[in-house]
Order: C-alpha cells, then sequence, then structure tokens
C-alpha cells in the first residue's frame, strides 16, 4: 500500500477505505487528503491533469491534479451542477441549459456558447447530471418536479442530444430523480432516489440498466414497491425494474466504474435528511459478476455529504462533498 504524501495546503485525514478482491470486502488502511476547497461540490470531471467541478451555486471551479488550489473557470450559471468533458471540450448542466467551453492549456476555458436551453422544469430535482456515452452523445437527467406526482413532458425523463445540442432523445422515463449514470462496456446504469415520507424502509434507492427508451416507474413504482397515491393507478406501460435495490434513502448519487476495482462501481450516499435513524453518508463499493450487480459494501466513511466519485489517471478515488464544501482524493 503506497502512502499518500499531500503536497503544501491539503489538509491529511484519518479515514478508512475498504479494498476488495473479488465480493470479499475487508477494511484497509488508507492516507487520504483534502485535495481542494470548492464551495456546495457537486459532478466532477476528469479533462486530462485538470479536474471541473460542478456546484450548487454560480460558478464551476477547476482544480489542478497536480496539487494548487481551486479557482473559478466558468460563472453566471444557475446552478451549474452536471460537469463532463470530451474532445477538448467542457459541457456544463445547468437548472435552464447546456453550456459549451474549449479548454485550453492549465484548464483554461474559452468560446463559452449555450447549445440547449429551455430544459424541463424539475422544481425541487432541478440539479442536472450530464455524461458523455460511448456513442459520443451527451445524456442529461431531468428530474421529477416533487416528491411522488405525475410529471408532465420532459420532467422524470434521461435524454440524450448530439455534442452541438441537437437530435434530442428519450432514452429513460418514469425515473424519479436521477443523480448519477456511468457505463460499463456499452451498458449505461444509472441510479435513482427512491420517494420520502412513506416510512424509514421503503422504497428502496435503485440502480438501474439503461435500455433505450424504458419506463422505470416512477410514480407508480419505487423499486417493486406502489407508491402512495398511485397504488391502484394504471402505470402507462410495463416497468423495466431495478437491476439493484438500496437501502431506503441512502440517496445514492454519483457513480462511477473503476478500472483499479477490476470494473466494480463506486457509487457516492448523500444520506438520508428525515429518517428516524440516518443512514448513507458514505462511499460503497458495488460488485458485479458475469455483468451484473451482485453485493454492495462500505468502502469509504467520513467524508461529509458524498456527491460523486471519479477515478483520476493514476487509479486514484476522487470524491466530492457539497456539506463541507471540499473533494477528497484517496489512494490505496
Amino acid at each position: 500500500m503506497n502512502a499518500f504524501s499531500p503536497k503544501a495546503g491539503f489538509l491529511a485525514l484519518g479515514l478508512t477505505l475498504a479494498a476488495a478482491a473479488g465480493a470479499t470486502l475487508a477494511p484497509c488502511p488508507a492516507s487520504a487528503a483534502l485535495l481542494a476547497r470548492v464551495p456546495a461540490a457537486r459532478e466532477m470531471a476528469v479533462c486530462g491533469d485538470t479536474l471541473f467541478v460542478g456546484t450548487k451555486g454560480a460558478s464551476v471551479y477547476a482544480v489542478p491534479l497536480g496539487g494548487g488550489e481551486a479557482r473559478v473557470a466558468a460563472s453566471g450559471f444557475s446552478a451549474p451542477n452536471g460537469v463532463a468533458c470530451a474532445g477538448g471540450r467542457l459541457f456544463v448542466a445547468s437548472r435552464d441549459r447546456i453550456t459549451a467551453f474549449d479548454i485550453g492549456p492549465g484548464g483554461a476555458l474559452s468560446g463559452r456558447r449555450d447549445i440547449a436551453g429551455g430544459l424541463a422544469n424539475s422544481g425541487v430535482h432541478s440539479l442536472r447530471t450530464i455524461g458523455i456515452g460511448p456513442d459520443g452523445r451527451l445524456y442529461v437527467s431531468l428530474g421529477s418536479p416533487c416528491n411522488i406526482c405525475l410529471p408532465r413532458g420532459l420532467a422524470g425523463t434521461i435524454v440524450s442530444m448530439d455534442q452541438n445540442g441537437g437530435d434530442l432523445r428519450r432514452v429513460a422515463w418514469g425515473v424519479r430523480n436521477s443523480v448519477g449514470f456511468d457505463w460499463r462496456g456499452g451498458t449505461m446504469f444509472f441510479t435513482d432516489n427512491g420517494a420520502d415520507l412513506m416510512g424509514d424502509n421503503i422504497p428502496p434507492d435503485e440502480l438501474n440498466e439503461l435500455q433505450p427508451g424504458g419506463f422505470y416507474g416512477f410514480p407508480y413504482f419505487g423499486g417493486r414497491i406502489r407508491l402512495k397515491g398511485f397504488e391502484n393507478a394504471e402505470p402507462p406501460t410495463q416497468q423495466i425494474p431495478p437491476v439493484f435495490e438500496f437501502q431506503a434513502h441512502v440517496a445514492t448519487l454519483g457513480i462511477h466504474f473503476f478500472r483499479s476495482l477490476g470494473g466494480d462501481a463506486l457509487v457516492a450516499e448523500h444520506g438520508s435528511w428525515n429518517r428516524s435513524v440516518p443512514v448513507g453518508r458514505e462511499v460503497v463499493r458495488v460488485h458485479f459478476e458475469g455483468g451484473r450487480p451482485v453485493s454492495v459494501a462500505p468502502f469509504l466513511r467520513g467524508v461529509g455529504r458524498p456527491v460523486d466519485v471519479k477515478e483520476a489517471p493514476d487509479g486514484a478515488v476522487l470524491v466530492s462533498d457539497d456539506a463541507g464544501g471540499a473533494v477528497y482524493i484517496f489512494r490505496r
């Protein structure tokens, strides 16, 4: 196990990282450091030697992965939660639009242009997540506007578009609020937050496998459980059930498949807000066998309220925490 030597200004932390071989997970010591302070840090994008970090505020930040303070890379947004990069460009998903930039040396951004606007009104779930699929298209989640309700239009969906903002397609619907997706091979997996105010233990949070155009059950189902107010309502079509169910109210957000973990995924559990006994507030490892998720185990605790997880070029684990306004880096 290689210790991590924090650069100047880093904060050394004593945390626990769980490593695994196969499906057996056992805790092991790890060194950890605060990579940067980023207010309300949310989705992250590794773009060469620069980490871009979206926020719930008005700005996107750039963090040198080699060490150094975060700086404002672009501002003037309404909650630029989502960031993704490809082909020398950064794409930012804010509440009402998708914006593209050219990435220059040192992570400098230029050529700002809005490529899509008028996104669906998602009410309390208006923070957008964005990713770039193996097909080169942009994927954007558009949350449902309330706890349990019948979404209208493109609310409660995941859509895709080309990198110029054209050729919009609905790829998933009946989605309550997906705040994380990634691809394993050519298959997209996405998290979805379960509904609140139905008790401590139902409905579960979800991990879903994308079947393009598929219906994922909301607001009729949370997991395989009927949701309050829709117990006797007839769904518009057959639900595609989750491929894995997490504990209720852990608030599964960002997901990333790690080369350094043999193709397993790490998932950020933001944590419950109104459960009688709090759960979540950790990063968990989802173990896959034969291309299917089969188990989940704790991986990392003590990082505030984690939002996103990404893999640095050297295999290090990056975690964002919006409550503490921080991005952490972990090496085993």
